[in-house]
């Protein structure tokens, strides 16, 4: 496994062993993450398991994009159900709370390594999300590096405020970003979204990383992924999604504020996309606000 950020603006991570990982979809009896085969599993790191819906697990990746050797790091696997074919919006808000404490305390014994710099989690759900394996779960990828694309992506954040934190900032309610807020969350539609129906959670407090939330954020952001979940469902009720914390390295040499993207997977990242970073949506953020608006209103009644 090597990485490499010196040729140009690109980095990339070679992880031959990534090649050999399973494609496992609904349906599959052999799947790692299902109950009858978790003898098949790495090392397991934690677990909470209160009832049969009330269940999480972090293990060891078996294909890590990390290694000891180069890319240093760490890649686990977070298991949030034991059901095979159970979807997200289907868990209860105490379920995302456990999900998400659990998260939250691997997050913390991370930090103590000396040498991460940064973490980054996220979950794939659906083939046209990335997931190789159809049973719900997340991914936690720990690097002693940060990747030139998420340098340049901390540069951009600070290029847009001078005294001010720019999420922080009145600006984008003045530009009409915020469709959704509490006493603790924001709910925006970004101004340059990069797939149809994308919104960012903002915690209105400013941290740097996910370390830092509280016991009360975290529990109201349980409540508002599994609601955004429902409208993904209502919009399409097929789909798949990518769910991304968006945190700033751990030493703060970079300032920055942390968040969360949804976003739906439809339509495909193509060439141009890819040749470009410039993304091409079938819809305008304004029409597909005020369709999660409306939808969210309902829910909050």
């Amino acid at each position: 496994m090597k990485y490499y950020q010196k040729f140009f603006y690109d980095a990339c991570i070679i992880a031959q062993k990534r090649d050999n990982r399973p494609f496992i979809h609904e349906g599959d009896t052999t799947c790692p993450f299902c109950l009858a085969n978790e003898s098949s599993l790495e090392k397991i790191i934690d677990e909470s398991w209160q009832s049969d819906e009330l269940f999480a697990r972090i293990v060891s990746n078996r294909y890590p994009v990390t290694s000891e050797e180069r890319a240093k790091g760490l890649h686990d696997v977070i298991i949030d159900t034991h059901n095979h074919t159970f979807h997200p919006k289907d868990f209860t808000i105490q379920h995302w709370e456990i999900l998400l404490c659990m998260i939250q305390k691997r997050w913390h014994a991370i930090m103590t390594l000396p040498n991460i710099r940064l973490i980054e989690v996220f979950k794939n759900y659906g083939e046209d999300a990335g997931a190789s394996i159809s049973h719900s779960h997340w991914q936690l990828i720990a690097l002693e590096v940060i990747p030139y694309t998420m340098q340049i992506k901390y540069q951009a954040y600070n290029s847009l405020h001078t005294q001010c934190c720019y999420l922080c900032s009145n600006i984008h309610k003045q530009e009409g970003s915020v469709i959704w807020e509490d006493s603790l969350w924001e709910i925006w539609i970004p101004p340059v979204p990069q797939f149809p129906y994308e919104v960012w959670l903002v915690p209105k407090k400013h941290y740097q990383h996910y370390g830092e939330l509280s016991l009360e954020e975290i529990k109201e952001l349980g409540k508002l992924m599994k609601y955004l979940l429902q409208v993904y469902h209502q919009i399409k009720s097929q789909y798949a999604f990518n769910i991304c914390f968006m945190s700033g390295d751990l030493k703060k040499e970079y300032p920055y504020h942390f968040h969360i993207k949804l976003m739906l997977r439809i339509g495909k990242v193509a060439g141009f996309e890819i040749a470009t970073g410039c993304h091409i949506i079938s819809i305008a953020p304004d029409m597909y606000a005020e369709q999660i608006k409306k939808i969210l209103k309902g829910m909050y009644k």
